[in-house]
């Protein structure tokens, strides 16, 4: 198991997608995250989608392994007391509530601070906690309209959203990179510090290249669709016999390299496209020659032809292709866990997207049901037994036992 954290303890107050995908990179760097969750229901994304037990969707079996959670309702004094508790053995707090809300529920950053100084808190919202718009609900799509990205995604005559929650991860990914260095300063200076991850600023971040050019010229690209940015003939997504090939030879060298591949030495003279400007303004002769080519044979052969003269190249896969990807095998991407609830044989996961000393990133333990740890942080927080089963009777703490 990767150590990269241990040590370290995580609450985690989030829900949805952005705050979970945060504290579950954490979980699998060796954190100890521990999900504190409202009795009623708990994160909301164990109802979002079919399930596979009581609370547990598809999405929220994919980023809450190697977590525990805890079942308590904040708004009653004694489950207040539980989370201050809690505080007191804490390093990070994790929260993606809207503005105000953890405020109102004795869990902000001064009320934190209080209880645990040198706590790394991290509150991530769509507009940051204060400004003229910080209390605007904020959701991916409305965030990928926001930043820009759905007039950046798309074919030149149509824009689109991109297909995934690209948003809630860019910033899932950022807020866990800045509680790492939170973490480390804290560690030179026993210092913590107030994270505020705005889901705009971290979509633009994401976007960079789109906002260097237009700070740099006043101007933005036209819409590649499935064409890289690479805006020459010689880069480009083409269909072919069997498949789709996709190719980014961007530089007049690589097109030399790709013509002479596919026997097409000829186009490399040809007046239309002699020089790297030329294949730009004749980009979409271009791609005709080459979609003539290419439709003569499969993608996986072209591929292979292209890989064969150095020329950099792909093949357009859906998630069942892109699983099998030998490189995913090779480095163990791919976690299976079992004895999860709902699931009767074992549950794929993803890693965290590294190896640490050739270790892959992957999680071992199942996703928790929800309060399904209650008893048993109670019981590490040192409340006697008869106090946790007044806790229980009293419905200020759940677990699934109920015992």
């Amino acid at each position: 198991m990767v150590d990269l954290l241990q040590g370290v303890r995580v609450l985690d107050f989030t829900h949805i997608h952005a705050g979970p995908l945060c504290t579950y990179q954490l979980a699998l760097m060796g954190a100890s995250v521990l999900k504190v969750e409202s009795p009623s229901g708990g994160d909301q994304m164990r109802q979002m989608g079919a399930q596979f037990a009581p609370g547990m969707s598809a999405g929220f079996l994919g980023q809450n392994a190697n977590k525990r959670s805890i079942a308590v309702d904040i708004k009653r004094e004694a489950g207040l007391a539980v989370v201050k508790k809690l505080l007191q053995t804490a390093d990070v707090l994790v929260t993606n509530m809207r503005p105000g809300t953890p405020q109102r529920l004795g869990i902000g950053y001064e009320a934190c601070k209080a209880v645990k100084p040198d706590l790394v808190y991290c509150a991530i919202s769509g507009y940051g906690q204060d400004g003229p718009e910080s209390d605007r609900p904020a959701m991916d799509h409305l965030m990928q309209g926001e930043s820009g990205m759905i007039l950046s995604t798309g074919s030149p005559d149509e824009p689109a959203r991109v297909g995934f929650a690209a948003v809630d991860s860019c910033t899932a990914l950022i807020a866990s990179s800045a509680i790492n260095g939170a973490l480390f300063r804290a560690s030179r200076t026993g210092e913590g510090a107030y994270l505020d991850v705005s889901m705009l600023e971290c979509a633009m971040a994401l976007m960079g290249l789109h906002y260097y050019g237009y700070f740099a010229t006043g101007g933005v690209g036209p819409r590649p669709g499935s064409n890289p940015l690479a805006n020459i003939g010689s880069a480009g997504t083409w269909s072919c016999k069997q498949g789709t090939l996709l190719v980014n030879a961007n530089n007049f060298r690589l097109f030399e390299r790709m013509a002479q591949a596919v026997g097409r030495a000829d186009l490399i003279t040809d007046p239309q496209f002699d020089t790297l400007a030329k294949l730009a303004r004749n980009g979409p002769a271009l791609r005709k020659e080459f979609a003539a080519i290419f439709g003569t044979e499969t993608a996986a052969h072209w591929d292979a032809v292209l890989r064969q003269a150095g020329v950099p190249s792909g093949l357009l896969k859906g998630p069942s292709e892109t699983v099998q990807h030998p490189q995913l095998a090779f480095r163990n991407t791919i976690a299976s866990i079992t004895n999860v609830p709902g699931i009767s044989d074992a549950l794929r996961v993803l890693g965290a997207g590294f190896l640490v000393d050739g270790d892959p990133t992957t999680p071992t333990n199942p996703p928790p049901l929800l309060g399904e740890h209650s008893r048993e942080v109670l019981q590490e927080l040192e409340y006697s037994p008869d106090a946790i089963k007044s806790l229980i009777a009293e419905q200020v703490v759940a677990c699934p036992d109920h015992g």
